[in-house]
């Protein structure tokens, strides 16, 4: 990329953002463009998501984000753009303490109060199951498989594209709340053909409703800038951060009014926090970490 197609910032002469703005919508090309093409071809043929040959298609299609965020930040950075994403994907010393227990226990603790409303409005007598979790205690080869399932199916191969690089991005041109919902709104459309893929929902021991799953997926992406922002940018927070939450999703079965309160109790979070943090830190986006490219 040559000089004329670059702005670098007066102060820290990084580069802050390509006047054409490819570094933001040329990570869709891949994030959206690349997986929905190998997905609608599981989808057009009515193949299996978790049956050969769709399983492959489903994989192979997923990596997407991952494709975008390394080849965006060598595209936009090179090899410092690269670098730069491999210390926050390994630096496990950029989490603050107190943030990795955010990280760890806000999604377990989420769901307990989602559970512990349910049973105080409307006395619900069993608003939480555990029997996924307990059931896979007794196979620990069984637990390792899930546990490591639920790590690269998701959390580990999103993280590196949506949080690693694209993030950034964003937030070099908006506030964390505008980047939040930009990201959140992409992230929860590039969902949006495994609705359509046959036997992939219903594969699971849940079927969210698009529409449910969508606003929850918004309203989570200012969580995780809320995390990313005061853990200096570590991929590895997001990518840890994601991993607990479907985890916790998938290993604790709460039922649907239970849930709705999660959803509540999740929402009324992301409004405290808008106005603790919002006030503070969202409209003070030069003292928070940049990127070096």
């Amino acid at each position: 990329m040559g000089p004329e197609e670059i702005d670098a910032d007066s102060v820290t002469g990084r580069v802050r953002e390509t006047k054409s703005g490819f570094d933001v919508w040329g990570f869709l090309l891949f994030s959206h463009g690349w997986t929905w093409c190998w997905w609608s071809v599981p989808i057009v043929a009515g193949w299996h998501a978790f049956e050969f040959p769709g399983i492959g298609f489903l994989i192979v299609g997923g990596l997407g984000v991952t494709i975008g965020g390394v080849v965006m930040a060598w595209r936009v950075g090179g090899r410092t753009g690269l670098a730069d994403l491999w210390g926050r994907l390994v630096g496990v010393r950029l989490i603050p303490g107190r943030w990795a227990v955010v990280m760890l226990a806000l999604w377990p603790a989420l769901a307990l109060v989602g559970a512990a409303a349910a049973i105080v409005v409307d006395g619900a007598t069993q608003p939480l199951s555990a029997a996924p979790l307990l059931d896979l205690l007794g196979d620990p080869i069984a637990l390792l498989g899930t546990l490591a399932a639920i790590f690269l199916l998701g959390p580990f191969h999103e993280e590196i594209g949506w949080r690693g690089y694209w993030l950034d991005r964003l937030q070099l041109r908006w506030s964390a709340l505008t980047a939040s919902l930009v990201l959140g709104v992409a992230w929860a459309a590039w969902h949006a053909p495994l609705f359509l893929m046959v036997g992939y929902f219903s594969s699971w021991d849940f079927a969210p409703d698009p529409a449910w799953f969508a606003f929850n997926v918004i309203v989570g992406a200012v969580l995780y800038t809320w995390l990313f922002n005061n853990a200096n940018r570590s991929v590895l927070a997001a990518i840890l951060f994601h991993f607990v939450g479907n985890a916790t999703g998938q290993l604790l079965e709460l039922s649907p009014r239970a849930d709705g309160y999660q959803t509540v109790a999740t929402t009324a979070l992301v409004l405290v926090v808008l106005l603790w943090w919002g006030a503070r830190d969202l409209r003070r986006g030069r003292e928070r970490p940049l990127p070096p490219y």
